[in-house]
């Protein structure tokens, strides 16, 4: 999925590699990505696959609510809102699983249009007009994707995060 192996949005190089390879993690963490530093929602769906063992959409749709609503509560909780998250990335996976066959990265990858790829993200759970075009930004940006009409859906104010580290190995946030 990605030009790079990893994506700069957490000090996490495990979590930033699997947002770059993994489309349904991606669209976890953007779905995450509401009320919550986004370091902390990016870094969600390794943290998710760690507890359940899986990032399959499958898998996490046919998850019984209430596992994963505990799932998301277990301490560190997920997301500060974890009985909501976890209902809504359930949802999300099953749109996923039933319409692009169980991987997120189906959404994007054989598109060439900017304009259809946000069309999609828009009907996903948790993703209104800014977080559409902050996904489009990050597949143009980060994963080197082609899209036409891309400069449309720009938003470098709103997308996650950038995190370096600096020679003395410091964390710098942008």
């Amino acid at each position: 999925m990605a030009k790079s192996s990893s994506y700069p949005f957490t000090a996490n190089a495990g979590a930033n590699a699997l947002l770059a390879k993994d489309g349904t993690a991606l669209l976890i963490g953007l779905c995450l990505d509401q009320q919550v530093r986004t370091e902390k929602a990016m870094i969600g769906p390794y943290d998710l696959r760690q507890r359940l063992g899986t990032l399959d959409a499958k898998a996490i749709a046919a998850t019984p609510p209430a596992k994963l609503d505990r799932v998301f509560r277990q301490p560190p909780a997920l997301h500060r809102f974890p009985g909501m998250m976890a209902k809504r990335v359930r949802a999300l996976c099953k749109i996923i699983a039933d319409e692009y066959g169980g991987h997120g990265e189906r959404i994007w990858q054989r598109e060439t249009d900017a304009a259809k790829v946000y069309d999609r993200l828009l009907t996903l759970p948790g993703f209104g007009k800014s977080k559409a075009a902050v996904g489009v930004s990050i597949l143009a940006k980060f994963a080197g994707k082609k899209l036409r009409g891309s400069s449309a859906y720009r938003c470098d104010q709103d997308l996650p995060w950038v995190i370096r580290t600096n020679r003395t190995g410091a964390t710098i946030r942008r």
